[in-house]
């Protein structure tokens, strides 16, 4: 016979069948208690997102050009390569 019984979460709210051990909604369970407290962050009330999309999106937006050692290294393998492959 199957136990169809159900328990309100009580962080969430979400109805779960009376034998879960966790959460599926908002991932509380019996190791933390059923926590009570949210653990998303609150939200920086002074957070301007227009000021934000303005400065990263500016057309005055630095923009870095330089070569990282790396890629001076894999430009200058090619090249040999190449040389190798011509001369060769």
């Amino acid at each position: 016979m199957k136990d169809d019984s159900t328990f309100a979460c009580p962080h969430c709210g979400a109805e779960l069948p009376a034998r879960a051990k966790f959460c599926r909604h908002c991932g509380s369970s019996d190791e933390d208690g059923w926590k009570t407290e949210s653990d998303e962050i609150d939200a920086d009330d002074d957070f301007d997102y227009d000021e934000y999309v303005r400065e990263e999106f500016s057309e005055n937006a630095v923009v870095s050009s330089k070569l990282k050692t790396w890629q001076i290294v894999v430009i200058l393998l090619i090249l040999a390569s190449m040389s190798l492959w011509v001369l060769g």
